[in-house]
């Protein structure tokens, strides 16, 4: 049976590329996603920043793993979502790690 009422939530680690010299360097954090329906996506460019802020704050729900310049654990609070989505590397990186979770599997990947 398949429940069609049920929000789904599901956790995956994101890869940031973050600029770093003359190229990136890959860091990771874990980050707690909902699903929203298709119509909150509708007409959705990569481009278009407050679109694209708007969408991640309401699937992304909660993540771990952050750190502050300090290298001291930074809880998850909504200035830090704010301070996450204002980094274009990591909205790029949450939005692709929130649409390849939900079409990989169907893709046979």
């Amino acid at each position: 049976m398949f429940n069609v009422v049920t929000t789904p939530k599901f956790s995956r680690t994101v890869t940031v590329k973050v600029p770093d010299g003359d190229g990136h360097s890959e860091q990771t954090f874990k980050a707690y996603f909902k699903v929203v329906k298709d119509d909150e996506l509708q007409g959705l460019s990569w481009f278009e920043t407050d679109h694209v802020k708007d969408v991640l704050r309401k699937v992304l729900m909660s993540a771990d793993d952050l750190v502050g310049d300090d290298n001291k654990p930074v809880p998850f609070s909504d200035d830090v979502r704010e301070g996450l989505l204002s980094l274009p590397y990591v909205r790029v990186a949450l939005l692709k790690t929130y649409t390849l979770a939900q079409i990989q599997d169907a893709a046979g990947n």
